[in-house]
Order: C-alpha cells, then sequence, then structure tokens
C-alpha cells in the first residue's frame, strides 16, 4: 500500500488542512456577516439545503471563481 497514490481526501490528505482552514474561513465570515451556515441545521433539512448551497457559492468565490457564471451539467 506505501505504492499505492490514491490517497483518500481526509485528515492524512496532503491538502486537506488547507480545504479545512478555507472552509472555517469562509464559515467565520458568514457568521460575521449575519449569515447562518450548513452547521446551523439538521443535515438534509430544507433550511440546510438551502443555506448549504449558498455556503458551496461563497467557498467558490473565496477560490477565485464565480458561481452564477459557471456550466451546468
Amino acid at each position: 500500500m506505501e505504492d499505492d497514490p490514491y490517497v483518500p481526501f481526509g485528515p492524512g490528505h496532503p491538502e486537506y488542512l488547507q480545504a479545512r482552514a478555507l472552509a472555517l474561513s469562509v464559515a467565520a465570515i458568514r457568521k460575521g456577516r449575519g449569515k447562518k451556515n450548513p452547521d446551523d441545521y439538521p443535515i438534509g433539512s430544507a433550511g440546510w439545503a438551502e443555506v448549504d448551497e449558498d455556503f458551496a457559492r461563497d467557498v467558490l468565490r473565496a477560490l477565485g471563481g464565480h458561481p452564477d457564471n459557471h456550466d451546468r451539467a
């Protein structure tokens, strides 16, 4: 398994801490702006689904993307 180049994305992945830091930063900014975060709702609830989508847009913005100008499959 040492030669296996695949590392599942999680705490052992080299970019995991960067992704976690980005998510925590976006959550803190949203909270500071008075916006809800996905953690504020039970997973799968109507409120969670709406906020989760908005959170994903904010993450994309933080990465320099434009969430309203992307191709939809």
